[in-house]
């Protein structure tokens, strides 16, 4: 693609942007999941603290470990769901371009009028791509948090079930 149409890159950072927003979206239902379990572990509260107390030693060991690994699993999705909403947001490419928000909002309006009027085609091209593949290292790594969390919630679920119906 020697010669890449303007029309292409700026569908193809569309693109890109759509995917950040999927996995914000994904990120809303997970927090919606993690809410209810988390709200269901605290409305057995009591319960689970009188079951240690009726269980011999070694089913309170394994109450125990369960327990733990609610926990386990629940800090770590949420920490990866968290990662997952708050991405780390640079383009390590340049510090003046005129496609990506955080360095156009440190731009005075006249500044960023004069510069977007003097822009050629070949250097929006390139701020373009430089924005286009930026977006893409985002939207991966949100994605990877979110597929992550997805796992950390189904042990999250798995465990609670276990925890529900065999000591409560």
């Amino acid at each position: 693609m020697k010669n890449m149409d303007l029309q292409f890159l700026q569908s193809e950072l569309n693109r890109t942007s759509e995917w950040i927003k999927f996995s914000d979206q994904k990120s809303a239902l997970l927090s919606v999941y993690y809410s209810a379990i988390i709200g269901l572990l605290i409305s057995y509260k009591t319960a689970i603290i009188e079951s240690f107390n009726s269980y011999e030693s070694w089913l309170s060991y394994i109450h125990f470990l369960i327990l733990v690994g609610v926990l386990f699993s629940s800090v770590l999705g949420l920490f990866l769901l968290f990662k997952s909403i708050f991405p780390r947001l640079t383009n390590s490419f340049t510090d003046k371009s005129l496609f990506y928000f955080g360095h156009i909002s440190n731009m005075k309006f006249i500044d960023y009028f004069g510069a977007i009027k003097e822009l050629s085609n070949e250097d929006a091209k390139k701020q373009i791509t430089e924005q286009i593949y930026t977006n893409s290292v985002i939207a991966d790594q949100k994605m990877k948090n979110v597929q992550n969390s997805t796992k950390c919630l189904f042990v999250l679920t798995v465990l609670m079930a276990i925890l529900i119906f065999l000591f409560l």
